[in-house]
Order: C-alpha cells, then sequence, then structure tokens
C-alpha cells in the first residue's frame, strides 16, 4: 500500500498523483491548471415601458331626493287652524252672506257661518229687513180691508172693483213695497262685494240684532 511522500494521503493502486495534493509518485511536480476566468455577463437592462391607463370616467351618481317621512303619530289631533282675520272673513264669507238679503234665506248664513263676523252683521241686517217687510205686509193688509169696509167698491157682472180711495192708498202702499225692494237689492250687493254698509232705516231698528246677539253667543 502506497502513501503520498508529500501529504501523506493512501494512494490508491496504479495511481500516478497523489489525488489530495497532487504530488506525483514518481517525484514529478504537480501539475498546476490555470484557473479558468469566468467573463462577467453583462446583462442589458430591461427598460419597462410604462403602460399608460386610459383615465376612467366616473358616472356622477345622483342621490335621489331624501324625504322626510315622518310617522303618524297615534291618536288624532285636530288641524292647526289659522286666525282669521278682516279680510280672508270678508273673502270666505262673501259668497253666501248675500242670502241674509232674499227673505227667509237668511237663514243659511246664519247658521251655516255662526263664526264669521261678516256673515253675522249681514245676518242681523237681512233678518231686520224680513221682519219690516212682514209687519209692513200685515199692516197694509189690515189698512186695505178696514178701507175697503169703509169705501167698498161696486160688483161689475163678474168682476169687483175697488174705490177710488182704496186704490190711492193701495198704490202708496205698493211704494213702501218698491222702497223695501231696493233696500234688499242694496244689501245683496254690499254683501257680494264685501261692504259693510248701513242700510238706511233699517239699522235704526236694534231689537232683532239683539236678538240675534244672544243666539251667537250661546251658539
Amino acid at each position: 500500500m502506497a502513501f503520498c511522500h508529500q501529504c501523506g494521503q493512501q494512494l490508491p493502486e496504479g495511481a500516478n498523483a497523489c489525488p489530495n495534493c497532487g504530488t506525483m509518485v514518481n517525484g514529478q511536480a504537480p501539475v498546476q491548471q490555470a484557473p479558468v476566468q469566468q467573463t462577467p455577463v453583462q446583462q442589458t437592462p430591461v427598460q419597462q415601458t410604462p403602460v399608460q391607463q386610459a383615465p376612467v370616467q366616473q358616472t356622477p351618481v345622483q342621490q335621489a331626493p331624501q324625504q322626510n317621512y315622518q310617522q303618524p303619530q297615534q291618536g288624532y289631533q285636530a288641524p292647526v287652524q289659522q286666525p282669521v282675520t278682516p279680510e280672508s272673513d270678508v273673502q270666505q264669507n262673501r259668497g253666501i252672506a248675500w242670502l241674509s238679503y232674499v227673505g227667509l234665506l237668511f237663514l243659511i248664513p246664519m247658521f251655516a257661518r255662526k263664526e264669521s263676523e261678516y256673515c253675522q252683521y249681514h245676518v242681523k241686517q237681512g233678518a231686520t229687513l224680513f221682519a219690516v217687510e212682514l209687519a209692513y205686509t200685515i199692516v197694509t193688509r189690515i189698512l186695505l180691508a178696514i178701507i175697503n169696509a169703509i169705501f167698498p167698491g161696486d160688483w161689475f157682472i163678474y168682476f169687483y172693483t175697488y174705490s177710488a180711495v182704496y186704490n190711492v192708498f193701495n198704490i202708496i202702499f205698493n211704494a213702501g213695497y218698491i222702497f223695501l225692494t231696493v233696500l234688499a237689492i242694496i244689501g245683496i250687493v254690499n254683501a257680494a262685494t264685501g261692504k259693510k254698509n248701513e242700510l238706511l232705516l233699517i239699522s235704526k231698528i236694534p231689537w232683532i240684532a239683539n236678538l240675534l246677539d244672544k243666539f251667537y253667543k250661546k251658539a
């Protein structure tokens, strides 16, 4: 068995050189192999081309209008009433106030618009005018009957002709009806146009208005 005289490494059989240090078995110098120079490989820098992204268009989102929903409150609540001014009272009730001067139709605004001061004013005048017309009719009919009894007329075949005195008083009394009719027309125009004007002579009779004041106070 052979050993290397240089490093003492056991040599395999038939070996010409030490596998450890490379010393020749027969005393020859080990052959030095030139180191292999490795040429550095230069890597070409990779240029990164920036990718341009298309701008993303943002569609504006339309928000639905927010609605304030109020939860229904339990229980009944009376509606809030706006304060009534004299102007609004006239505008709201002049369409019915003129009925105060059409005979018994004054009862319609009297009961239907009890809270309206405008209707109360015209109802008082209309009721007074109606009472005057009724009293005037009763009085004139009684007077004409008395005049006819004192100054009787004559029968002409089947027709009765009144005396001249009766006809004169009848004309005078009819003039009174015309005067009362004119007052009613004036009252209708005033009530329909939003005016509160006192009627001639009618406003001087307060007892009907006093009765109606008691009625409105109770209502």
